[in-house]
């Protein structure tokens, strides 16, 4: 059992990752698209905004926000039980329960944002961020919704 304790905060934004298990690239097209789909679904669902992404060949991170805390932890945990439930009938799909970390400072969020959009840049998967089309780099700092799933508005909320 891991000994990360997850926090989930009122009125936060929150960074989270979540990883197939065995740290497998099994989040191919179809199954981007799938979690895609999820996640449109769920974050209405539950009123959570999803503020930024970006999905690896293995794992995935978001910044989230909800008015209540639980609405987030809800999210993540249909999000993911609705995907492994398609994506690996009688087994387990991802590695475990998602690690989450409520933000508290504006530069701390700027800190995930940067971390996550600079992730398959920093992986050599791509020359530049605006390359990984699985991701919301595009769309927050080119002002382009040309991805494959557009993020929620920040206003609102504090950065």
């Amino acid at each position: 059992m891991s000994r990360w304790h997850n926090v989930y905060l009122d009125g936060h934004v929150h960074f989270c990752i979540s990883t197939v298990a065995g740290w497998e690239p099994r989040l191919t097209a179809p199954a981007k698209a799938l979690l895609y789909r999820e996640w449109e679904a769920v974050r209405r669902d539950y009123c959570v905004r999803v503020l930024a992404f970006v999905v690896m060949p293995e794992h995935f991170h978001l910044l989230l926000w909800a008015e209540r805390g639980v609405d987030v932890r809800r999210f993540l945990q249909r999000v993911l039980a609705n995907t492994s439930r398609q994506l690996q009938r009688g087994g387990r799909f991802w590695k475990e329960r998602p690690r989450v970390l409520a933000v508290w400072s504006p530069r701390v969020m700027r800190d995930k944002l940067d971390y996550i959009h600079l992730n398959p840049l920093k992986r050599e998967l791509v020359a530049k961020p605006e390359d990984w089309r699985d991701s919301s780099f595009r769309e927050i700092e080119l002002g382009l919704a040309d991805g494959p799933f557009v993020c929620d508005s920040w206003d609102g909320i504090w950065v």
